[in-house]
């Protein structure tokens, strides 16, 4: 199938069976960028655009960063307690700690699609705020923990509000930005989890360098103060400045976007294919789940969200009583934190190459990464613990690669759903639910506490995960470019034969109505 593009650019045409046929916009590819716009696509917007542009990366790009960066502060915080006097403290010595990060996790798996489902209702100016408040509050309740029964019970709930957070922030980028502008903001995004763990990681060493003993409280427990200090007015700042998103019931102008800002958003999503919201029925749902998306892309995110935490292996290799060179508490928590860096900058690589010289495809670079954790993981099975500890530390290191590449998946789903906004909300959310259902499960059996730090099953694990990886994301894209000929084939029939919308199915039941 050979490509054809207008004077702007955007292939908007393309020859089909030896005939000129015409591409619905949401399978168009983005124009090419110039140098100015490789670098950042607003430079390449027209004037009214780049405005726009320029005000939402300013709120929603930072304020998404922020509550992502804080969610992910007030998550990984207990890793780091536990490796700093928490342990000992609360005499957490068998798989206590597996199992308070299970209560998380089993609290992160009930609320993810309701949050959702809410959203599509209630405005994220007033439902996300809602919950920061409330795991900014148990954060700080953590500190007064005396056992681990409270540690679950506090940890249940944070797990709980913090749920909405993500797949609500993707699947507000999603409602605002083009195809060519998505991956670059959805992996900053990303990446903004991994600067919550390293700081979390630094804060930990200033907290047990700086405050611990001070007041009669340990270090660790500073550590849940100072980060419930920094969620708190985050929260209000999402309730002062976050808008809803284009065509939503509660969407109306604010101080900082105007009616004609909306309404340039909503063409500029029309122009993408990018369909607006409308009411969603139990009938809708059911037409959902009858088609691949329902079930292959929370399975593919599944699969990828679980093939990559054996990065969190390090510390317990760092602290164990085997390794050859002891180190103190800072030092190890400084050691640590090489991973994630890692991991941010391989994730903002993946995301200004994907919307960039790879014009949107996402596909190419998800395998890449896919294949260093495939690597990574096998060599780290096999080489000896405690020989060659300087080839650890590199691997240890290398595992970092491809961590933050989550914002490429979300980019690729909101595109794929991106002509019904309800099954974008709904599958974002099943995408990041059924990566963490499996974890719940997962850790009791594969990643044991007492198994640490060589865990062998857990890198055989990931090993596997990676490669059945490979053939998943084989299949998304055979069946995704499949439902693109399909669309331009039905773009394309007789003038006489009304379609339903014209030029382009309203949302994947429909182009399956007619196969």
């Amino acid at each position: 199938m050979s490509k054809h593009t207008d004077a702007n650019g955007y292939e908007d045409t393309t020859v089909l069976d030896g005939e000129k046929v015409a591409i619905p916009e949401a399978y168009r590819e983005p124009p090419k960028a110039n140098w100015k716009g490789r670098i950042w696509d607003t430079f390449d917007a027209p004037p009214e655009e780049r405005k726009l542009l320029f005000k939402l990366d300013a709120v929603l790009l930072l304020f998404g960063c922020l509550g992502w960066f804080i969610k992910n502060l007030d998550q990984e915080n207990l890793a780091t307690a536990f490796v700093s006097g928490m342990k000992e403290d609360l005499d957490m010595l068998q798989n206590q700690y597996t199992t308070a990060l299970t209560m998380w996790t089993v609290g992160y798996c009930l609320g993810q699609i309701p949050s959702n489902m809410i959203l599509l209702h209630v405005s994220p100016r007033y439902w996300i705020p809602a919950l920061e408040l409330v795991w900014g509050l148990c954060t700080l309740l953590t500190y007064r923990v005396s056992n681990h029964k409270q540690l679950y019970a506090l940890r249940f709930f944070v797990g709980l509000a913090e749920s909405g957070m993500y797949p609500a922030l993707h699947w507000i980028l999603g409602s605002y930005y083009k195809p060519n502008e998505l991956a670059k903001r959805a992996s900053l995004l990303g990446t903004s989890a991994g600067l919550g763990a390293l700081f979390s990681s630094i804060l930990q060493a200033a907290a047990y360098t700086n405050l611990d003993g001070r007041h009669g409280l340990a270090g660790w427990r500073w550590l849940f103060i100072i980060d419930a200090v920094i969620t708190l007015p985050v929260a209000l700042l999402g309730l002062v400045f976050l808008p809803a998103v284009p065509g939503h019931a509660q969407e109306k102008p604010s101080f900082w976007l105007s009616q004609s800002d909306l309404d340039l958003a909503r063409s500029r999503m029309a122009s993408v294919g990018r369909a607006p919201q409308k009411p969603l029925t139990w009938k809708r749902v059911l037409g959902y789940s009858k088609t691949w998306h329902f079930y292959l892309l929370p399975f593919m995110y599944m699969v990828w969200n679980n093939s990559i935490k054996y990065t969190a292996i390090i510390p317990f290799w760092l602290k164990d009583k085997g390794n050859p060179v002891q180190r103190g508490v800072a030092e190890r928590n400084h050691l640590v934190m090489p991973i994630t860096g890692i991991g941010i900058v391989t994730g903002w690589i993946a995301g200004w190459a994907s919307d960039g010289f790879l014009k949107g495809k996402r596909w190419p670079i998800i395998a890449l990464y896919n294949s260093v954790v495939l690597v990574t993981a096998i060599a780290l099975a096999v080489l000896p613990l405690w020989k060659n500890l300087g080839g650890h530390f590199a691997l240890y290191y290398l595992s970092g690669a491809g961590t933050n590449i989550a914002g490429l998946y979300f980019a690729w789903i909101n595109e794929i759903c991106g002509t019904d906004a309800e099954k974008r909300a709904l599958i974002l959310a099943m995408s990041n639910d059924a990566s963490f259902v499996l974890q719940s499960i997962v850790p009791n059996f594969v990643w044991k506490q007492v198994d640490y730090p060589k865990a062998t099953k857990g890198l055989w694990y990931t090993a596997g995960l990676s490669i059945f990886l490979m053939f998943i994301i084989a299949t998304v894209r055979y069946l995704h470019n499949r439902d693109k000929v399909l669309a331009i084939r039905a773009a394309n029939v007789d003038k006489d034969q009304e379609l339903e919308s014209p030029g382009v199915y309203e949302n994947y039941d429909d182009l399956d109505a007619k196969r």
